[in-house]
């Protein structure tokens, strides 16, 4: 977020640096933005995953970014595969443990605690 915001410069190198040239410094700021709201997401559903709303949400931060990152990577060409495969990692496996947990804390956990 600091990258991103305050040295847009560095920003460029850290993760699309194939492409550097095509970032500006408004899309530091948006990158910037955009991390921060998927950071307060994850506090939120952290704080009360049973809450369906807040959960599809964070799921659904983590799905953007792999629909982001994906293409930058294979079709654009903007970030190599060594920048982008920590973001990779913790949006896929972030998709996958949310989306097998899904039920549990939006159905399960909620019904039994009615009990």
């Amino acid at each position: 977020v600091y990258l991103g915001i305050f040295m847009p410069e560095k920003f460029k190198t850290q993760l699309f640096d194939l492409r550097p040239d095509l970032v500006t410094p408004m899309l530091g700021r948006l990158f910037s933005a955009w991390t921060t709201v998927t950071c307060v997401l994850c506090l939120l559903c952290a704080r009360n995953p049973t809450n369906k709303a807040i959960y599809t949400a964070t799921l659904s931060s983590f799905v953007v970014a792999l629909a982001f990152f994906i293409p930058e990577i294979v079709v654009y060409k903007t970030v190599s595969w060594k920048k982008g495969l920590n973001p990779l990692i913790v949006a896929s496996v972030s998709t996958l443990w949310m989306g097998l947990g899904f039920n549990y804390y939006t159905r399960d956990v909620p019904h039994l605690k009615s009990n």
